[in-house]
């Protein structure tokens, strides 16, 4: 099977396409891959370094645009597909597979237009306008959140399946230990990122919160533009705290953390849910249709995190809601029961059996039902 992974531009989008296409390289044999996003993407840097090929297109954002920012991205997007009708060309794929975002677009546009098999991954609890439009030529649309399917017109082609994760999400696993951090034992541990590029609210009420407060030690991704500030306004609190502008392997931060402070990014919930860590959510206030907000209502209704507002997070709040985890460590350990009850493990699996269904019922229609 050859498969085209179409999207990319942040790491809640690249990261499902990447978990897809290792479950899919370990079952399906012979199988060959081929991500397609645009330069300014994180795809254009990452996923070579997992063993795939890549195409970059030109493509833009459509939203918020005046009216030569409008034209631009017309004439960007009819490139996209100019360029991308050549890779399907080349390629040949048999299915391809859109995640959301403008990079998608174009390559799921030209799919449809050579009838190859179009499916779509849509992470969110509110679905991006790229893939509500193009779910109506679509196969399937796979699901991370069940909330999602109203928002899309055409419902015979959903299926919920859960987020499909990295296997480091998702397999039994036994990472670095609290003294590879520099941390120690007995010491509630509070994990602090806003994604790969940081957020500076949650950094600053990081901050401030590790100030004023000696009996948690913690882990900060800063994302890049920050790191410098961050380690500069701890000073000597540094020794306690442990600062990353990134952390390659996440994983490793959430087996030694007791609870996290984090945006609501449907990647970030899904994996909180997996690996059983109560979280404290602050949904990005600039999130496409607020869909981080039900992002996080997710995992709040599930009873396996607490939200703040973006507008309300300084080191007080955060002092306030970390002190009534201390008070009663039983309820953190009831909400990483309530994650683990909601957490899905097998997205990938389940969205692979759906496709190689596909595919082997698209075969026999195509050669007169021999199988």
């Amino acid at each position: 099977m050859k498969v085209i992974f179409a999207g990319g531009g942040t790491g809640g989008h690249l990261y499902p396409a990447l978990a897809l296409a290792d479950e899919m390289k370990s079952r399906i044999h012979p199988f060959e891959a081929l991500f397609v996003g645009t330069k300014l993407g994180m795809e254009s840097r990452i996923v070579r370094e997992y063993g795939y090929n890549t195409r970059l297109i030109s493509s833009r954002g459509m939203r918020g645009k005046k009216i030569f920012g409008l034209i631009n991205t017309a004439f960007s997007l009819m490139v996209g597909i100019l360029q991308a009708f050549i890779i399907q060309l080349r390629f040949k794929p048999d299915i391809v597979l859109g995640f959301g975002g403008y990079a998608s677009a174009a390559v799921v546009i030209a799919s449809s237009i050579c009838r190859c098999g179009v499916m779509l991954q849509e992470q969110n609890s509110i679905p991006g306008i790229t893939n509500k439009v193009l779910s109506r030529v679509a196969d399937r649309v796979y699901l991370g959140f069940e909330s999602a399917a109203k928002y899309f017109k055409k419902k015979n082609n959903l299926v919920i399946t859960g987020n499909p994760l990295r296997r480091i999400m998702t397999d039994e696993y036994r990472g670095k230990s609290l003294e590879s951090f520099g941390l120690k034992r007995d010491i509630p541990t509070l994990l602090v990122f806003g994604g790969s590029q940081g957020a500076h609210s949650l950094n600053r009420a990081a901050v401030e919160f590790f100030l004023s407060n000696t009996k948690v030690q913690g882990i900060i991704q800063t994302g890049s533009s920050e790191y410098q500030w961050v380690k500069e306004r701890l000073g000597e609190m540094a020794e306690r705290v442990f600062v990353s502008d990134y952390i390659l392997n996440i994983r490793d931060a959430y087996e030694v953390s007791d609870i996290a402070l984090a945006r609501a990014g449907a990647l970030s919930v899904s994996e909180l849910a997996v690996v059983g860590l109560p979280s404290i959510l602050v949904p990005y206030p600039h999130s496409v249709d607020d869909h981080q907000i039900y992002n996080a209502r997710f995992l709040e209704s599930a009873g396996a995190a607490v939200m703040i507002n973006d507008s309300e997070l300084n080191g007080e709040k955060l002092e306030s809601v970390m002190d009534g985890f201390l008070k009663d460590p039983g309820r953190l350990e009831e909400m990483k029961k309530f994650a683990l009850k909601v957490g899905v493990r097998d997205a990938a699996s389940r969205i692979v059996d759906d496709i190689v269904e596909f595919a082997e019922k698209d075969f026999k229609d195509n050669s007169g039902g021999v199988s």
